[in-house]
């Protein structure tokens, strides 16, 4: 009797001990995969787009977009070292024939443009633009459903003649056609340093 007492008992304790080790094996287990379900869901807000960066796109005032390199404004880099080995032959094939020209306000044709960088190099006027340019291109699709490609460029040109030498700050814009050729340009600048130059 006292064996079965005894052999009783440790079956009750084992028993206690095999429950106690189950319920403690399964609350480690549910406490896991709380812990993980908790990283993917941190995981998942972490890597989701924020709402602002969404937003603008959906903005109905957005109309463009702006880029810092594109194929236009590698074109105009292009003009720039056309200007300065006064290759007008080269220069003329980045412009629509029919191209306007608005210098300080006042409009001119691709012809009048080359006549004038033709004066320049008859007087022995040489042109060099400064390296530390800020130039950016847009894009834009109008409410019109017309599209527009500029290219924006803040330059500084220093134009040498023999020991002479005047820095002039420029603003100049381009716009593009779908062919890729310039088919306007605006251009801002004080030219009263250049008369030096004149003389």
């Amino acid at each position: 009797m006292l064996k079965r007492n005894i052999l009783l008992r440790i079956i009750i304790h084992c028993k206690s001990s095999i429950s106690f080790f189950s319920y403690s094996f399964i609350k480690k287990n549910i406490m896991k995969k709380i812990v993980f379900l908790a990283i993917i869901a941190i995981s998942v807000v972490a890597c989701t787009q924020k709402g602002e960066n969404t937003t603008a796109t959906t903005d109905p005032h957005q109309f463009g977009f702006n880029y810092d390199s594109t194929a236009h404004m590698d074109q105009i880099k292009a003009t720039f070292k056309d200007l300065e080995n006064y290759d007008t032959a080269s220069y003329v094939t980045k412009y629509a024939d029919s191209a306007k020209f608005h210098d300080n306000g006042k409009l001119t044709n691709l012809a009048e443009n080359v006549a004038l960088q033709q004066g320049f190099i008859a007087a022995g006027i040489k042109a060099k633009v400064k390296d530390d340019y800020a130039m950016w291109s847009s894009h834009f699709n109008f409410k019109d459903g017309n599209q527009g490609d500029y290219v924006y460029t803040y330059l500084t040109a220093t134009f040498t003649k023999g020991d002479k030498s005047v820095d002039v700050v420029m603003f100049q814009a381009n716009l593009f056609n779908k062919d890729g050729k310039i088919v306007e340009e605006w251009l801002v600048y004080d030219p009263t340093n250049m008369a030096s130059l004149l003389q």
